[in-house]
């Protein structure tokens, strides 16, 4: 009997360690082991969670599933707001490769609508630093016939999402990206942040997590591996900003009695209120700053008409917002915020500056509105006719 319960203890452990890499959790565990052993820092008064949607928005020619967001996420977004009354904001990094007109005319409609911004996303391979750059510069073209991807100072800036989490050929397949430089090229065209990971199943899942950082270029693959520290100041490195990862107890041998979460989206994993929680346990916020904690949420909200569905009102996502809404939002322990991946990426780089107070002040901090942006949009026309020139409309095609 003890020989045959020895035989069972040793397959059910090798059980575990083949989960541990066949999903690739030794990438991440032992910094998820330092990052659970570090005593927080202290907080003063409430945390503000600042809670953003970096949706990998992929509706391809599927234009119905992009109208169903263009009618139905208002109706979301305005039942769902934050602590200001603010309605919940989604950005979506809709692919370059997949210059649709109509799909962004919807988006542009939902940014002039005030319901979040449009970032950009691209899968591509086998590229060199040449063919990537003219890559990005046609896709960012076309980005800015539709006011998104440039700044009312003029600027091309941009946030970012690697198509299958292969940034800066962290992949190891070259058919999946093929750009080792590929952090110096973005930053070089304008790109002011990667929003990729966590990418959990992924080689290119870096050895860090739940942290906002900067990450220096090098000769190689992965050069995001090595973190630097987050700087008042925008520099060549490409700060990459990281969503919640983390593992929890679970009575169910057959995960090996652990669950691991990174906020993604999908309609076969239920947006219970123990995961919700699990996003805030996470505490990702710039050292020194511990009151402004950042919740970066993805999925792939247009990739299938489930998805669609599960993102829309009466979907598996409201019951997040719900969860959000009622537990993290008393205005004395907690203040809900929703905000664009651009509104983040600004307050972060106000905490790295010391900036204080409400973060909502700090929202256009460094990265300006986009000429899509609905303060643009509607003070063109005021301005141009009281100019004597007539109502134009010099955002859109």
């Amino acid at each position: 009997m003890i020989g045959v319960v020895a035989v069972l203890a040793v397959v059910y452990v090798g059980v575990a360690v083949w989960r541990i890499v066949d999903r690739k959790h030794y990438l991440w565990m032992p910094a998820f082991a330092r990052w659970a052993w570090e005593t927080p820092e202290p907080v003063q008064g409430p945390t503000h969670l600042l809670v953003f949607y970096t949706d990998h928005f992929e509706p391809s020619t599927h234009l119905d599933r992009t109208e169903r967001w263009g009618t139905e996420f208002p109706e979301l977004a305005r039942r769902h707001r934050d602590h200001e009354g603010r309605p919940h904001q989604h950005t979506w990094f809709y692919p370059a490769e997949q210059p649709i007109d109509g799909n962004m005319q919807v988006l542009q409609r939902l940014v002039s609508g005030g319901f979040g911004e449009v970032e950009l996303h691209y899968h591509h391979g086998n590229d060199s630093r040449a063919s990537m750059q003219r890559k990005l510069e046609d896709g960012l073209a076309w980005f800015q016939r539709f006011g998104f991807a440039r700044t009312v100072d003029g600027k091309t800036q941009w946030a970012f999402i690697h198509g299958n989490f292969a940034l800066d050929n962290g992949d190891g397949r070259d058919s999946r990206c093929g750009v080792d430089e590929e952090l110096s090229l973005l930053r070089q065209t304008g790109a002011y942040a990667d929003f990729s990971f966590p990418a959990i199943w992924n080689s290119s899942q870096p050895r860090v997590v739940n942290r906002i950082y900067e990450a220096q270029d090098d000769p190689g693959p992965k050069s995001y591996d090595r973190p630097f520290p987050f700087q008042p100041g925008p520099s060549a490195r490409l700060p990459i900003f990281m969503g919640p990862l983390t593992a929890y107890l679970v009575p169910d041998p057959l995960r090996t009695f652990y669950q691991v979460e990174d906020a993604n989206v999908h309609p076969t994993v239920p947006l219970t209120p123990r995961r919700v929680d699990q996003w805030v346990r996470a505490n990702i916020h710039v050292p020194g700053h511990p009151e402004w904690v950042f919740i970066k949420i993805w999925g792939h909200a247009g990739s299938s008409d489930e998805e669609t569905a599960d993102n829309l009102p009466g979907g598996n996502f409201e019951r997040a917002l719900d969860h959000l809404e009622q537990r993290y939002n008393d205005g004395q322990r907690y203040i809900l915020h929703y905000v664009t991946a651009r509104e983040a990426y600004n307050v972060a780089r106000a905490a790295a500056s010391g900036m204080r107070g409400s973060p909502t002040q700090y929202y256009d901090f460094e990265v300006r509105p986009y000429l899509a942006d609905p303060r643009v949009t509607r003070a063109l026309p005021a301005a141009e006719e009281a100019a004597g020139r007539g109502p134009t409309h010099a955002v859109t095609e």
